[in-house]
């Protein structure tokens, strides 16, 4: 049975990385600088985290968890005719509200594309974003002639792509972006659900 100290010690040690590696990155953040942050002895990493790749991906599923459900607040919005709109403001608002983790999230994807590990967590955390964008999706009057897995890995995709234009890009209008892709979504919803 796990100890409640240990689970606490793990959390502050993920905590202290999401910081330290949000606000320096992965390549000049160390396992010194870590445990500093967590206030715990450098060894402690190591007996949870034997590796820094194994304290970037812990992390990176911790995140993946927080983000999706944060993503369920989709769920509390009612069906209307603005619906999708009002659902795309949700990851829209995230990116303004948690800019770091979206910097930390691509840059564990540029981790993790070098190794077998890195792709399987990857592919764990964009098929965690597709469960819950087709859980989102569920509302819309969408038959079943439609690919909903293939749907939610072009949403998945578009976001991605509008949130690191969103914080790469100061002059970026993110509102025009999100509504039209919202008015992309709201015709393929139109003539899908004839």
């Amino acid at each position: 049975m796990i100890k409640r100290a240990e689970v606490d010690t793990k959390a502050k040690i993920i905590d202290a990385a999401y910081k330290v590696l949000a606000d320096i990155g992965s390549d000049k953040a160390s396992m010194k600088e870590i445990a500093k942050e967590a206030g715990v002895a450098q060894g402690l990493i190591n007996y949870y985290f034997p590796s820094k790749e194994d304290l970037l991906f812990e992390l990176f599923q911790t995140e993946t968890s927080r983000y999706c459900e944060e993503m369920k607040k989709i769920d509390n919005i009612a069906l209307s005719p603005t619906f999708i709109r009002e659902a795309l403001k949700v990851p829209m608002e995230m990116v303004k509200s948690y800019p770091e983790w979206h910097r930390l999230r691509f840059e564990l994807f540029a981790i993790g594309l070098r190794s077998d590990r890195g792709n399987q967590e990857i592919a764990g955390c964009i098929q965690a974003g597709r469960e819950q964008a087709i859980q989102s999706m569920s509302k819309l009057s969408l038959g079943d002639h439609i690919n909903k897995d293939a749907i939610s890995s072009i949403l998945i995709a578009v976001l991605d792509g509008l949130a690191l234009q969103q914080m790469s890009d100061p002059n970026f209008d993110e509102e025009s972006a999100y509504g039209a892709f919202a008015e992309l979504l709201e015709i393929y919803v139109a003539v899908k659900s004839k």
